[in-house]
Formats: structure tokens, C-alpha cells, sequence
């Protein structure tokens, strides 16, 4: 039953009969144990989208709420972290207006057989594919959009991780290491084949720069992680915080650039491009480093050769990521259709790692 008119339009739901059936009435009594209310009036949706947590629009306590898990099956190390995130936004929110309040964390599995996070409703138009505004997106729109969420990364950036009470965020030393090490032993662990993806990995450690900075970082920043104002276009949120941590400002930087496809890059990468970087008036990839280094001051020779290299690395990350995409389709191909696609763009993303370890695609 479904007694509200959703706060958000039709198609970022998903139908109810396509919701993932989750077992309500043991989060209904999970939350009043603990003074909270899950309104029967509302059937919970799932919100279409995305290839990681699952995501549903809720009502507790009278107000809308977003309840996330992490996705079934097998969770790769550090990802899909409910915990880490309920951390993250307890620490960002006071001190940001862009980051949604966690309302309630549940580290017991019980309800759900996993953890779950709760956290405010944030209104407004989430930005998604290549035509984030439809068919307004007008050369002027898309470059302000470029531009916005370099802004927002930058504001990120520029917090100073001792005043906002971030130290237990993460280590402060070594991440750039540990990042290299991890996405190496996945690449390694699923058998990987691909000679672009090895060469890659053989150069990230034979040219290993850690890096000179430590900031708050989102660890997967992206256009289709915030929210706007649908007439404004000002930012009112910026979304999915279970993979934050301390560390390098310039792989989050990089990690934008990685999903930013651009006109002469493979044309089986414009088939899955995420963004709408190939629109008329969008910013190129060295545009957007322009706008990055002129909002933060990171212009010293060190800082280039520091983005240079995490880019490569964001690179060889995201090869992984599609790998694992793929191989969730071939374990289970009827469930996980539209993850086949990823099998085909593989080895052009890590000859794109290749070519930004040659400084030669910013």
C-alpha cells in the first residue's frame, strides 16, 4: 500500500513488481526496538540504477529516508561498507550542507542479513547517463555542469582533515600503496589474462609516487553522485560515501576522469559512457584539471606527476571493476544480463591506463 505521492519522479524507481522483496516487517521491529517508526503507509521502492549498494526510498519517523545495503553475493574488500559510511557522514555532515544526516546504522546482519544504513532524503534531480537533464541539455548546461562537480570536489578537498574531527577516517599514511597492492591482487586473484592489464600493473609498480597530500576523499566521485537543484542546477547533495576514506585528492580527481570518456577514445568505451562528457559545451579531460587546479592551488610539479599517476591507477582500477562486473554475468548470466556488456571494454580501458601512463591523455 502505497498512501504518499513519491518526492521523486516515476522513472528513478523502479516498478514494485521489479523491487528486490526485502523483509520489512523485521526492519519494522528493528527500528521500534530502538524508538524508531517504519510507515506502514508507504511499500518501500527500490531506486533504479546503479551496479553497487541497493537503494530504497523509505518512510521513518513521518519524514522520506533512504535505506541502503550492500548488493547479495560475494563483496569485494572494502566495498559496499554501510559502516565506513554511517562514519562518513556523521563526520561530514555537520560541517557540509551537501552531505546527507545518517539516521540509523545497523551493524547486526540480523533484519537484513547484512548491514544498513538509513540516511536523510535529500530532494532534487540526480544526474544520470549521458543526458543527465534530457533534452534541455544545452552546450551551455553541459559545461556548467563540467564545471559543478569539479566545484564540489574541490570544496571536498579543502577540508582540513584535523578540524572537522576526520582523523579516524582512515591511516594517514600509505595510500596510494595500499590501493596499488589491493586492485593488483584482485586483478591477479581472478586470473587475469589481459596483457594490457599486466603491462599496466607491472608500470604502476615500477613507478610507484605516493602521495604528498591527505584529505577527506570520496573514493568514487562521479556526476551521477550528486544531487542539484532541478531549476538552479545549485548542488543539494553529494551521495554514496560507503567507500570514502583519507587519502590522495588527485585519484579523486582521477577516479571522475576515468568514467569522463572523450571523442577519441575506443568507441566501445562511448557505449557504456556514464556521463554526458560527450555533449556538445562539456568540458575535455584537461579543461576539467584546469578547473581542479585553479579551485585548489595543487599546481606544483609534484602535484603533476602525482595526477599523471593516479590517473593511470584510477585506470587500472576501473579495468578491474568491469572485470568483476563481467564475472558476476558469467556466474550468473540470467540474473546479471546487464553486466555482459562490461566484457567487451575491458582491455580498451587498461590501453587507456597505457596511454595516461605516457602522459598523453591529459
Amino acid at each position: 500500500m502505497n498512501g504518499f505521492k513519491a518526492p521523486v519522479a516515476r522513472e528513478l524507481l523502479r516498478p514494485t513488481e521489479e523491487t528486490v522483496v526485502l523483509p520489512w516487517e523485521r526492519l519494522r521491529t528493528a527500528l521500534t526496538a530502538h524508538g524508531h517508526e517504519l510507515d506502514s503507509a508507504w511499500e518501500p521502492r527500490q531506486f533504479a540504477g546503479g551496479y553497487g549498494n541497493l537503494n530504497f526510498l523509505i518512510r521513518m519517523d513521518g519524514d522520506w529516508a533512504v535505506l541502503r545495503r550492500p548488493p547479495f553475493g560475494e563483496i569485494p574488500k572494502g566495498a559496499n561498507d554501510m559502516g565506513r559510511e554511517n562514519r562518513v557522514l556523521r563526520v561530514l555532515a555537520p560541517v557540509w550542507k551537501l552531505v546527507p544526516a545518517a539516521l540509523f546504522f545497523c551493524e547486526n546482519p540480523e533484519p537484513f542479513d547484512a548491514p544498513f544504513l538509513i540516511s536523510e532524503f535529500r530532494r532534487g534531480l540526480p544526474l544520470h547517463g549521458s543526458k543527465p537533464l534530457g533534452d534541455e541539455l544545452s552546450p551551455q548546461r553541459a559545461e556548467l555542469l563540467s564545471r559543478i562537480q569539479i566545484d564540489v570536489l574541490a570544496q571536498l578537498h579543502r577540508f582540513e582533515v584535523g578540524k572537522i574531527g576526520a582523523e579516524k577516517l582512515g591511516r594517514p599514511d600509505g595510500f596510494g600503496a595500499r590501493t596499488l597492492s589491493g586492485w593488483k591482487n584482485r586483478f591477479e586473484q581472478m586470473g587475469a589474462t589481459s596483457k594490457p592489464g599486466m603491462a599496466l600493473f607491472e608500470w604502476l609498480e615500477r613507478e610507484f609516487v605516493e602521495s604528498s597530500r591527505l584529505c577527506v576523499i570520496h573514493n568514487d566521485f562521479k556526476l551521477d553522485n550528486l544531487v542539484l537543484d532541478p531549476t538552479t542546477l545549485e548542488p543539494r547533495a553529494v551521495l554514496d560515501w560507503d567507500m570514502a576514506t583519507l587519502g590522495a585528492p588527485f585519484f579523486d580527481l582521477a577516479t571522475l576522469l576515468s568514467y569522463w570518456i572523450g571523442p577519441e577514445d575506443p568507441i566501445s568505451l562511448h557505449h557504456i559512457n556514464h556521463t554526458h562528457s560527450l555533449a556538445k559545451g562539456a568540458l575535455d579531460r584537461r579543461e576539467l584539471v584546469e578547473c581542479y587546479v585553479n579551485a585548489t592551488g595543487f599546481a606544483s610539479p609534484q602535484d603533476e606527476r602525482q595526477l599523471h599517476y593516479f590517473l593511470t591507477l584510477a585506470l587500472a582500477k576501473l579495468g578491474v571493476v568491469y572485470m568483476q562486473l563481467f564475472r558476476r554475468y558469467q556466474d550468473k548470466p540470467e540474473e546479471n544480463v546487464r553486466y555482459e556488456k562490461f566484457g567487451a571494454v575491458v582491455d580498451d580501458v587498461f590501453e587507456l591506463g597505457i596511454k595516461a601512463a605516457g602522459r598523453r591523455l591529459v
